[in-house]
């Protein structure tokens, strides 16, 4: 009667076990998507924002905008490092009357042609991070009047893998250099945070937070 009893607990047990393993990816999962969904609404209302500006610049400025969000993406693109050399293109259309844009990535072949693709559509979350964080810096430096020389980036390329981390940390330390604005990072990617001139690590051990200077 006993071995029935305990056999029937650790039947018991493992069912449980088993919940809570697949409670716990299900909450994985709930998070993992609300992050993406987040990124999603952030990278829509960056893209917006580029939409916003051709539609109130004149046809000439508007070709002027348009070489110089491609360029600044392009860079992003060449240094990040991506297969197929991709160059980032902009296709100006009409919606309603009203100027629009689209947005492509051309990838060079073998044999020297390039493919087009849309930017959704090439090489996934990570690209998709890099031109998000490219227009965003290009914005700034568009904008009239100039906004004070500091950029503050939460979590950027997030979605970029460890292979091409280094090289967007590369990117934005050359961007800091070279347009003299200070950029300020939270991010959980050390590979980015091993680029600062100074970094505070926050971490919370019990209930409050400790701020420590570690570089």
């Amino acid at each position: 009667m006993l071995n029935k009893i305990e056999a029937s607990l650790a039947k018991m047990n493992a069912h449980y076990e088993r919940g809570i393993g697949a409670r716990d990816l299900l909450i994985k999962q709930k998070n993992d998507t609300l992050a993406a969904l987040h990124q999603c609404r952030d990278t829509l209302q960056i893209w917006e924002q580029v939409q916003v500006l051709f539609a109130k610049t004149s046809e000439y400025a508007r070709e002027q905008l348009k070489l110089r969000i491609e360029e600044t993406v392009t860079a992003a693109l060449q240094v990040a490092g991506f297969p197929g050399n991709p160059r980032f293109k902009v296709l100006l259309t009409e919606r309603a009357g009203q100027p629009a844009a689209e947005w492509r990535i051309i990838e060079a072949r073998e044999d020297g042609t390039g493919v087009e693709t849309s930017v959704e559509d090439a090489h996934g979350g990570g690209l998709v991070d890099v031109v998000s964080l490219a227009l965003r810096l290009a914005l700034l430096q568009l904008s009239r009047p100039k906004p004070a020389p500091l950029v503050i980036l939460d979590e950027p390329g997030k979605h970029v893998s460890a292979e091409y981390a280094p090289n967007v940390a590369f990117f934005l330390k050359q961007f800091g250099q070279k347009t003299g604005q200070q950029v300020i990072m939270v991010t959980h990617n050390e590979t980015l945070a091993d680029i600062a001139d100074a970094t505070v690590r926050v971490e919370k051990p019990g209930e409050y937070s400790e701020v420590k200077q570690i570089g």
